[in-house]
């Protein structure tokens, strides 16, 4: 804890710092273990996360303590999501390869449409509530399975399915009305 606290400024920040590290260290650590099934990586996201926050006690010292957590919770996997994808894009096999040659075959004009219309969706899924952009990300943009996302956010994977839907409808009609067709389910 003392190389975070050397970051802070103030005694203030350093003593509230110290509170959210003795509140909160383990459940971070077994959050990000249930996310990444690796004990080293999970210390590592956590290291990260406490990293982050030394930046944001200031935004964070007048919030309620569920608003805090919820804070740290969201910074932690956000993490925990970005590490995960970026060890799948470790090639080790011949279908990753075969992806790869997919995408320098395809048409530069194709590709930029298909990038144009997944950077929208990003968008326009971070002006949805915050459920729906929770369940759609871990969904879509970090290939978790319906059991997995329940198990991350604490919910029961039919409760999972159903916000599911209703965003992927919401979502639908958002595309609809912006001129897109939409073709993958969302």
């Amino acid at each position: 804890m003392y190389q975070y606290l050397l970051l802070l400024d103030t005694e203030q920040e350093r003593e509230f710092f110290k509170k959210l590290y003795k509140e909160h260290l383990k459940e971070m650590y077994f959050t990000a273990l249930k996310i990444l099934h690796n004990e080293s990586d999970a210390e590592d996201m956590v290291h990260e996360t406490f990293l982050t926050l030394t930046e944001h006690l200031s935004k964070m010292m007048n919030n309620p303590p569920q608003k805090s957590w919820n804070f740290i919770l969201t910074i932690l996997k956000h993490k925990c999501y970005n590490l995960h994808k970026k060890k799948k894009w470790v090639m080790d096999d011949d279908t990753e390869l075969e992806n790869i040659k997919d995408i320098f075959n395809e048409k530069p004009d194709d590709r930029m449409e298909r990038l144009e219309k997944k950077d929208l969706v990003l968008k326009l899924v971070k002006q949805m509530k915050q459920s729906y952009q929770e369940v759609l990300l871990l969904q879509y943009y970090h290939e978790l399975e319906i059991a997995e996302i329940a198990e991350v956010l604490g919910e029961t994977p039919d409760n999972i399915r159903h916000i599911s839907m209703r965003a992927k409808k919401k979502m639908s009609k958002i595309l609809k009305k912006y001129g897109v067709e939409d073709s993958h389910g969302i």
